[in-house]
């Protein structure tokens, strides 16, 4: 499954695919999507009813891992061959009172969009024409006084920095980071004098 089709290519080059292409566009969607994914964090593609599983620690919270949220509905819980529906969905995770103890814990369920936004769609497009427009083994050229760069044969099958900045939106966001100042007075960096702060 990929978050884009073939026909979505089609469409933004402006002519049907050749019957050579359809193949390799087909393999270029699954690629992009599974980059794009990773780049994410997250499984952005519908999975319907799948399972994945989670070892909880101990607490009355059961976090699930990020990469199943967008748009997660749980069908079943199972712990040790048992099924678990005393929970309550939170946000990022299945609250129960009783607590979930340490036993594996196996989700069913489906996540992902079923539609994908326009955004991903249009950004998966552009990378797999991006790398259609590629000849193998070409990294890079430049057509004034023609100079080209050659790379492995996977070289253009990475995203561009313009992908990734067009996917910021769609990351999952880590843990943040806090800027510490200390109090007192700063150094002049013109000379070995101490002024004070403004």
């Amino acid at each position: 499954m990929a978050l884009a089709t073939p026909e979505d290519v089609a469409a933004r080059l402006g002519r049907p695919l050749l019957a050579d292409e359809t193949n390799r566009v087909v393999a270029l969607l699954d690629d992009a999507s599974a980059l794009i994914e990773d780049y994410c964090g997250r499984e952005l593609y519908r999975r319907d009813d799948e399972t994945f599983e989670v070892w909880p620690d101990g607490s009355t919270v059961l976090r699930l891992p990020p990469r199943y949220l967008t748009s997660l509905t749980v069908a079943s819980v199972d712990q040790g061959g048992t099924a678990v529906t005393d929970y309550t969905r939170t946000r990022a995770g299945l609250l129960r009172e009783a607590g979930w103890g340490e036993e594996l814990i196996t989700v069913t369920g489906s996540w992902g969009y079923q539609t994908p936004p326009a955004s991903l769609k249009a950004i998966t497009c552009s990378e797999v024409i991006r790398w259609m427009a590629m000849e193998p083994g070409i990294e890079s050229e430049r057509i004034g006084e023609m100079e080209t760069h050659y790379g492995g044969s996977d070289a253009g099958h990475a995203l561009s920095s313009a992908t990734e900045c067009s996917l910021k939106p769609y990351r999952r966001k880590a843990a943040g980071t806090m800027a510490l100042l200390r109090e007192g007075p700063s150094l002049d960096l013109r000379g070995p004098d101490v002024i004070s702060p403004c």
